[in-house]
Formats: C-alpha cells, structure tokens, sequence
C-alpha cells in the first residue's frame, strides 16, 4: 500500500485501487491530488500484478471536482502558472482515460464537475443508488472542461450541452438513464459490485483489452470506409498470431481457462 496526503494505492488479486483520502475537502481536486492520481495511474500501468483499476474515495463524497480554495489562488498567477494548473487538472481526467486496462469508478456519493470527468475517465462506472451527479460549474461562472470530451463521448453533444449549461443536480437513476453511469445498486452492494465486474474483466486477455482502448478512440474519429476495414483487418491478423491469442483458443478447445483467467 502506497498512501500521499491525498491518494491512497493498493494492489490484491489483481486490481489496484486509487482512493481519493480527502473527505474532509469532498475529496475536490488541487494541485497535489491532481499530480498524485497521474503518478498513481502511471504506476499501475507499469505493474504487471495490476490487471484492472477501481477509482474510489472515502467519505460521502466521490468527487466535487476543482478545489475552489486552490482555484481562487489562479487569478493571482501569471498567464502560463495559471494554464500549468489548468492543465494539470485536464491532466489527471487524461491519465485514467489513457490507462491501458480496464478501469472502474466506485461512486458511492456525489460526483460533480471534474469528478463526473474523472468518472467518465474510467471504462466502467458502478454507483450507489445514494450518489448525485452534477456539472454545476456554470453556476459558479467556471467551464467544467475537464468534464466536456468525456461527457460527449458518454451521453452525445446534445445532452452534453443541456447538462452543462443547466448546472443543476440529479440522481443516480437518471444517471443511469442518459448513460452516465453503467450500474446503480444498493449502497451495500456497491463493493460487492465492483468486484464482481473486477473479476469478469480479468478473464479478457490483457493484449486484446489494450488494443481495443487503443482502437476506439482512433476508429470513432475515422469514416467507416474500406481504409479503416482494412486497418481493423491488419490488427485482426496480427493478434491471431500473440501467445495470448494461441493459449485462448487452444484453453476453449481443451474446456479449460486460459492462464490469465486462472
């Protein structure tokens, strides 16, 4: 277990965990949270005992997004240390969208702003039937952008535009309605949950998991035309011939499991 004054890491059974550890604050992102989830994410990146990421926090709260304590000190800064603070929030939503395995967000309080957009960073998100959800920000006079690609990429530009121009809030099943979120259940089950799915997504192999986080982003941004069948073609024929690929087919042939799903 690795533990900052604001992040908490542990690795068992294959999922790493990320705990944002300030409740006290709405677990709400400044600089040092920021800098501590990249290092974190880029840790269980390199770690080969980590198959799959769980995002979580402790207290009531997932995330309220920016820390307006740390915020208010920007207008004081110089154009380019404002846009280095700007950026390094941007760039902790990034780092868990462009982690290599699956991920899981476990909401089981309020998710707001940068919170909904460290969310909808991850691959999967469990929340309690308890959690809220909001992209309040134009109601403080700020841009949730931290939130803005992943929530397009979640709900579609329409919705995106009605929920960040309406700032206000709503509950877990309407998250679930517009696809937010992918599972609402009782706030006792939330664990249970997310280790269940943790469990089903380590039988994916590895390799395959990557491509495919490499590939959706590349091919949702293509025309679907004879170049991209024939790019998807190539990574077709390629992964047939990995080691991952011959142990999955010849375990289905032996009705066994794979190594990876043992």
């Amino acid at each position: 277990m690795a533990v900052t004054a604001t992040v908490q890491t542990e690795v068992a059974a294959g999922v790493g965990r990320l705990v944002l550890q300030r409740p006290g604050d709405m677990n709400s992102l400044d600089g040092d949270t920021t800098r501590a989830i990249v290092a974190a994410v880029e840790a269980f990146a390199q770690d080969d005992a980590v198959r799959v990421m769980v995002l979580a926090s402790e207290g009531n709260t997932f995330c309220a997004g920016g820390d307006f304590n740390w915020v208010l000190t920007w207008p004081d800064l110089d154009a380019i240390t404002r846009r280095v603070a700007a950026d390094a929030v941007m760039g902790a939503v990034q780092a868990v969208y462009d982690f290599p395995k699956p991920s899981i967000a476990r909401v089981q309080g309020a998710a707001v702003g940068g919170g909904v957009g460290l969310m909808l960073a991850c691959d999967f998100a469990v929340a309690a039937s308890s959690a809220r959800f909001g992209l309040t920000s134009v109601r403080n006079g700020l841009l949730a952008g931290i939130a803005i690609p992943v929530l397009i990429e979640a709900v579609g530009p329409r919705l995106a535009r009605q929920l960040l121009m309406h700032g206000g809030m709503f509950d877990a099943a309407t998250a679930l309605r517009i696809g937010l979120v992918d599972q609402v259940v009782a706030p006792a089950s939330l664990d249970d949950t997310v280790a269940t799915l943790a469990g089903e997504l380590m039988h994916g192999a590895p390799s395959v998991q990557r491509l495919i986080k490499d590939l959706i982003p590349d091919l949702d941004a293509r025309p679907h035309d004879a170049a991209t069948a024939e790019l998807i073609g190539e990574h077709v024929a390629a992964q047939c011939t990995t080691a991952e690929a011959i142990e999955g087919m010849r375990a289905f042939l032996d009705k066994r499991k794979p190594r990876w799903a043992s």
